[in-house]
């Protein structure tokens, strides 16, 4: 099976390629627009020889004029997306599930999206349920992991069996992990700073008209230079949305390609989508606001006539990838789960670590719960009665199992945690420690973790922890933590290089203690890398 790795770097080249005709498409339509508009206002001046002479000024203030409207509008679309993935899902219609539901199909999706997290070694993300839709689709929404969130709709956690359910998901934690979100959320804007040309000219062309109506005899472009703009904004939004969906294939081969190494089940992910085409909605969304997220869906979500404009693969392309015997055919529509929730039992699944950990009911409960979930935060600190016969991997799962309930914190709630955690990591302890990195960096909205390692070697000082870790040595937490804030930036191969180096030093001795897991399960998480298989 393909290295996890070499497909995030594979499908990062041939996305740095779109990316790179965006920006080139995005200049020439700047350059265009103000050429145009400078034209119309005296920019270019026809000689008696038949020849043009530009005079810069006027097309300089154009371009400048144009470029400040697309960035301020991009600008004011990113700060709108800025909160995280809560707002995506919000604005296409989506409902929060509670961590604590009790609603067995909600329920089912949540115990799912728990297992993956820990199979991804990242906290919970929150669900959403988009009610409202009966077709079969999810996406991945946000910036980081601390604000993602995974939508479903209705139909799809209504269609899906437990099996396929988890490979959907699988496909959406893959867009997290390979920092697809940021890049979708990116593209959201750019062409909302693209379309804002086609409205200006819209508004100049009408206001035009109504000068005219009162002019008399002046001549007035401006309805001429307000059809030129909406030509031209148009045409960018078509070639902008062109290379979207360009970029949006290969980030979706990619998440396929991730989901079955994540499960080890590609037959549940073929037969996931085999359901979208065998259903008459397949996987369209309905909501106003599909349009601008069409990208961020596991199918695709609207009609596309033409495979250029389609975000998404050929549905038949992308079972055949994952299930090559398939002979082409979709099978009936499969009936709603509901019924049957009753009698089903879960299937052991490769990834199931959830089901290994096997963590007291209790627990779980109290995790799951906005009103627990600190409390047993403050036990994991102070070894409860509870926590004292889970081991370290019991106990790092449910800090990571706890961060949907967490989040539902108050500002000061969350501050009070955290200050908490904080006292008890400066004791240098090394779970404390931890244990307040897994924590602070979903919840901490200061600038904290934005602290870059300074006239030192970021690998060097993790591997020099590991070392001392191991031997109970002192180690350097605020350098250790700045040295992690570099490398969560690094890319991907050089974290997969990064890991590898970790992993080689604590098997040096051909036993990796618990100290050792300890610390690399965290380090992983902290620069969001999926654990060594061999832990």
């Amino acid at each position: 099976m393909v290295n996890f790795f070499e497909h995030q770097q594979q499908a990062k080249r041939n996305t740095t390629l779109l990316v790179v005709l965006f920006i080139i498409a995005f200049a020439s339509l700047i350059g265009l627009t103000a050429l145009i508009t400078a034209a119309l206002l005296g920019g270019v001046e026809l000689q008696q020889n038949d020849t043009y002479q530009l005079h810069w000024p006027p097309i300089a203030l154009a371009a400048l004029v144009v470029a400040a409207g697309i960035l301020l509008t991009m600008l004011v679309k990113w700060l709108q997306l800025r909160p995280g993935g809560h707002v995506v899902a919000e604005q296409l219609g989506g409902v929060p599930i509670a961590p604590d539901t009790q609603d067995p199909l909600q329920r089912r999706v949540l115990n799912v999206v728990e297992e993956m997290a820990i199979a991804a070694n990242m906290p919970v993300p929150t669900v959403y349920i988009l009610p409202h839709e009966s077709s079969i689709n999810a996406f991945a929404a946000g910036y980081e992991t601390k604000d993602a969130v995974i939508g479903l709709t209705q139909g799809a956690i209504e269609t899906f069996s437990r099996e396929q359910l988890q490979a959907v998901v699988a496909h959406e934690f893959s867009h997290i992990l390979n920092g697809d979100m940021r890049l979708n959320i990116r593209l959201i804007a750019a062409l909302a700073g693209i379309l804002v040309i086609a409205h200006g000219g819209r508004i100049l062309m009408y206001s035009g008209n109504n000068r005219s109506r009162h002019s008399q005899g002046q001549q007035n472009l401006l309805p001429l230079l307000g059809i030129a703009l909406m030509v031209i904004g148009f045409m960018g939004v078509l070639f902008g949305n062109l290379i979207k969906a360009a970029v949006s294939r290969q980030r979706e081969y990619l998440a396929d390609a991730a989901a079955v190494q994540f499960t080890r089940n590609p037959n549940a992910l073929g037969e996931a989508l085999q359901q979208i085409g065998a259903r008459q909605q397949g996987s369209r969304i309905k909501h106003k606001n599909a349009d601008e997220a069409a990208h961020l869906f596991f199918g695709q979500a609207l009609s596309s006539w033409l495979t250029l404009t389609a975000t998404h693969p050929p549905l038949a392309k992308r079972i055949k990838r994952v299930m090559p015997h398939w002979d082409g055919r979709y099978p009936e529509p499969q009936q709603a789960m509901a019924q049957r929730l009753q009698t089903s039992k879960p299937t052991p699944s490769p990834v199931d670590r959830f089901a290994q950990l096997a963590l007291p009911l209790a627990l779980l409960e109290q995790i799951r719960a906005a009103d627990q979930a600190p409390n047993v935060i403050q036990q994991l600190l102070q070894g409860g009665e509870a926590i004292r016969s889970l081991n370290t991997e019991q106990q790092l799962a449910l800090v990571e199992l706890a961060m949907p309930a967490l989040r539902q914190l108050s500002e000061a709630e969350r501050q009070n945690l955290l200050n908490t955690l904080q006292q008890h990591a400066d004791q240098q302890n090394l779970f404390h420690w931890c244990l307040c990195q897994l924590v602070a960096r979903q919840l901490d909205s200061s600038k904290r973790f934005n602290q870059l390692l300074q006239q030192a070697d970021p690998t060097q000082v993790t591997l020099t922890a590991l070392q001392q870790a191991e031997q109970q040595q002192p180690i350097q937490f605020d350098q250790l933590e700045r040295a992690l804030n570099t490398c969560q930036r690094w890319s991907p191969q050089q974290k997969q290089q990064l890991v590898q180096r970790w992993f080689e030093v604590v098997k040096a001795d051909q036993h990796i203690s618990t100290t050792e897991r300890t610390l690399v399960v965290t380090l992983c998480a902290c620069i969001g890398a999926p654990l060594p298989t061999e832990l």
